[in-house]
């Protein structure tokens, strides 16, 4: 945590190599909310992009560096809606976006397919709480949620996620099934996220 502040204060001072370090920490965090979001990896990379020279610009106003993170996460949010709401008018007015033709690794393949299945509302909360390690208090203050209605849609996601991934593994499958398959598919939060 010493380390962060230390890197953002650099950042904020005009060190270039401080504040790409910054983003080289927080790279794949980006992106898995980025893509959580847009369901696309090109997109995905516009987005951060954004998010990133925003950053850069924005970084002088943050005032707590201890929430550089959740700053920059929030800032990422935001990109990606302002794209999803311009592209659905694009959308409207008749221009049909391309068909996604992208190269999964197939071990992330069902963990994707089922996590796109999965409510908006609910998966923006599980990929902040699993993947990001966010707690909810953090998620809450990111999307200007109460603590509770976090846990709630937490929980009822955890739901929504296990029936997807009934459905997609077939009838036959019993809740022991889904407890094993769970741990493998939803990262393990370590010690150091879920002390955040």
């Amino acid at each position: 945590m010493k380390d962060l502040k230390k890197l953002v204060k650099r950042a904020q001072g005009g060190d270039a190599d401080a504040f790409v370090q910054l983003m080289e920490e927080n790279r794949q965090s980006l992106y898995k909310v980025a893509v959580c979001y847009v369901k696309n990896p090109e997109d995905a990379a516009d987005i951060i992009q954004d998010t990133i020279l925003s950053a850069f610009e924005k970084i002088g106003d943050l005032r707590q560096p201890k929430y550089f993170r959740t700053w920059l996460i929030r800032m990422l949010i935001n990109k990606a809606k302002d794209f999803l709401e311009k592209r659905s008018w694009e959308v409207a007015f008749g221009e049909i976006p391309e068909r996604e033709q992208s190269d999964h690794v197939l071990e992330h393949m069902m963990y994707e397919e089922l996590i796109q299945s999965v409510d908006e509302q609910y998966r923006e909360i599980l990929v902040l709480y699993y993947v990001e390690g966010f707690p909810t208090k953090e998620i809450g203050e990111l999307l200007d949620m109460k603590d509770a209605t976090v846990r709630t849609r937490l929980r009822r996601g955890r739901e929504d996620l296990r029936r997807a991934y009934e459905r997609q593994s077939g009838k036959g499958k019993n809740k022991m099934d889904w407890k094993q398959e769970k741990r493998r598919i939803i990262p393990e939060r370590t010690g150091e996220n879920y002390a955040r």
